[in-house]
């Protein structure tokens, strides 16, 4: 599944240096991608993140060939924004907790 899920993305990257797409595509495509993310990051790989991170970057700097976002489209890109990155703090969290388990895990009192 996930590697479908990447051969996806990479299709859609591709697709998005072929031609321009409209900035209505363009939101929309951002908020899939973090909706994907987020229903699947779970059972991401260290790797998973690096390249999810790579395409969240990539969409970021795409907002730039829009000089028309509106205030409203602002702030609905922030917010999907804002997803994403609590979606990363959650895995280091979750990271830093894993390894404090393993770390006392082995120590019981008895």
């Amino acid at each position: 599944m996930k590697k479908l899920f990447h051969v996806a993305l990479m299709a859609v990257m591709v697709m998005m240096t072929a031609c321009q797409q409209s900035k209505e595509d363009y939101i929309k495509e951002f908020k899939s991608f973090v909706t994907e993310v987020s229903e699947e990051c779970g059972d991401y790989t260290d790797a998973d993140w690096e390249k999810a991170a790579k395409e969240f970057e990539a969409l970021v700097k795409q907002a730039e060939q829009y000089e028309d976002i509106t205030t409203e489209e602002a702030v609905e890109l922030a917010a999907v924004q804002a997803k994403f990155a609590g979606l990363k703090a959650k895995k280091g969290i979750n990271k830093v907790i894993d390894g404090v388990k393993d770390l006392f895990g082995g120590k019981k009192d008895k």
